[in-house]
């Protein structure tokens, strides 16, 4: 019963922060703290809603080793080839970014496009996969096995094909990425006002 309450207490805190510290912030910095506030809050919940089924323990990015974090970076990896083939298809400069820091070489408006997608589309398709016991393994190396990564391509394109609500109209969530793509490339022109994609559970 704990674990539920403090997991309810993230959910209500998080709220709170992206109606009022989100919305109110005046700069990108300030603006990135506050996401980072409730990023923490996010993948602290996710720990408690897979402690039955696994060790994770928090997120991780590069470098790794536990099954969970392996399996939502090679997710990721699956979701940000569609982001960039959309940003692409749609004419936008990929290193010119928003909210990431500009660095060269490296695709920063990808990294910015892909977030409204994330929890979405990866997220839910790997928390899914470990509450119903789907055989991921990593192997002796530390890494997914073949079949793990198997797996993970066929939920995360399944979530890709799957159709959503969106502007009032039911679309695959693989549309919707290019239509955001082309709405962030009319914004730019100061063709139109772009709003992020928001999905519903």
């Amino acid at each position: 019963m704990i674990p539920f309450l403090i997991f309810l207490i993230h959910i209500d805190t998080m709220e709170k922060k992206i109606k009022i510290n989100i919305s109110q912030a005046k700069s990108v910095s300030q603006l990135m703290g506050y996401e980072g506030e409730v990023s923490t809050l996010y993948w602290q919940s996710v720990v408690i809603i897979l402690q039955d089924k696994s060790d994770f323990k928090g997120r991780e990015n590069r470098g790794a080793s536990d099954l969970v974090n392996s399996s939502l970076n090679y997710g990721y990896a699956i979701l940000y080839a569609q982001v960039q083939h959309a940003a692409l298809k749609a004419g936008l400069a990929l290193h010119i970014s928003f909210l990431h820091a500009l660095q060269e070489g490296k695709p920063t408006l990808v990294y910015d496009m892909i977030e409204e997608f994330r929890s979405f589309v990866v997220d839910r398709a790997i928390i899914s996969m470990i509450n119903q016991n789907e055989p991921l393994k990593l192997n002796t190396k530390g890494e997914l096995n073949q079949k793990s990564r198997q797996l993970i391509v066929q939920n995360v394109k399944e979530r890709l094909g799957s159709y959503t609500r969106h502007k009032k109209a039911s679309k695959k969530v693989q549309t919707i990425i290019q239509d955001q793509a082309y709405l962030l490339s009319r914004h730019v022109k100061d063709e139109a006002i772009y709003k992020p994609f928001i999905g519903k559970y």
